[in-house]
């Protein structure tokens, strides 16, 4: 039997045994499917590795499983899994820029590192990221211009921006005074900075206008979604 005919034969064993599962089952119908993905993978894993029609077949079986869809990382994928790093921090990029302008989108597009830190492991609970690697894949992401810039804010944090937006000098001062709390007010603004109430209310009908902002009329505040704690 050649190599083909053995892994086909193996798909059919495999399917054989799922057919043996309930439908109604799903949690036990996907612990079936990730123990076959993870048996196929490790025992045939020289004639997988290549071959697009056999990938394709698994890549179905991992999402089906929930698992990742990238082929030989087993359950988890992390670093350890890859002889060439710098394929995992590709794949890691791909899979921050698709959660961060998903999760961002009712933000304004922006939303500060330490957010993104609790989000990212719920979303892609299946990656072993630490913050270290998610910083780095941002830093490449931002200057291969596949996401407009990382801003520094003063409570040391990172603003991310997942799609362009107009981050002056002005702006970036009020966003600065309302990270600390993911509020601020036109008072609150005029009595730390002494500018003109017209060059702040300028300045928050841009953020608005963005969605970076909203106004709450009755408290007469600025709430900032993407700097919330």
């Amino acid at each position: 039997m050649n190599e083909k005919e053995n892994i086909n034969d193996a798909y059919k064993k495999f399917a054989e045994g799922l057919e043996e599962v309930e439908e109604e089952d799903k949690e036990k119908r996907k612990e079936v499917l990730k123990q076959g993905v993870l048996d196929l993978e490790q025992k045939y894993r020289d004639e997988i590795k290549g071959t697009h029609v056999v990938d394709e077949r698994i890549v179905k079986l991992r999402q089906e499983a929930d698992m990742a869809d990238l082929i030989g990382t087993g359950e988890r994928v992390q670093k350890s899994n890859f002889k060439d790093k710098k394929k995992f921090e590709q794949f890691l990029a791909k899979e921050i820029l698709e959660v961060g302008i998903d999760e961002s989108r009712s933000l304004g597009g922006v939303m500060t590192f330490k957010e993104f830190c609790k989000i990212f492991p719920l979303k892609r609970s299946n990656w072993e990221a630490p913050p270290n690697e998610l910083k780095k894949s941002l830093e490449y992401l931002a200057s291969s211009g596949l996401i407009p810039k990382l801003y520094n804010l003063k409570n040391k944090d990172i603003l991310i921006t997942f799609k362009p937006v107009e981050l002056q000098a002005d702006v970036l001062t009020i966003l600065n005074i309302a990270s600390s709390t993911g509020s601020t007010s036109v008072t609150e603004i005029v009595t730390l900075l002494g500018w003109k109430r017209e060059r702040i209310e300028l300045t928050l009908k841009n953020l608005a206008d963005q969605e970076i902002t909203y106004f709450d009329k009755k408290e007469k505040v600025y709430f900032f979604p993407c700097l919330r704690k």
